[in-house]
């Protein structure tokens, strides 16, 4: 019986020291969620840049074909 009672407050005193290291690895998770999120946010922006700058060369070309057909129009 003494074994039993033992076992028991022994089982019972490691549970917290488990839940807090299952705590502490999921905010460690949201540590790595946060960098992956930060990194796919700074990919986004560059591609986004990357076409606004394709679009604005090719803006730029058309105003000047527009600009070259006023001109031999008139």
């Amino acid at each position: 019986m003494l074994r039993t009672i033992t076992a028991t407050n022994a089982v019972r005193t490691f549970k917290p020291v488990q839940a807090a290291t299952a705590a502490r690895r999921a905010y460690s998770t949201t540590g790595f969620d946060d960098k992956e999120k930060a990194e796919e946010a700074r990919y986004i922006r560059a591609k986004e840049q990357e076409q606004i700058k394709k679009l604005k060369e090719e803006l730029a070309r058309k105003e000047k074909e527009i600009q070259d057909l006023k001109k031999t129009k008139k």
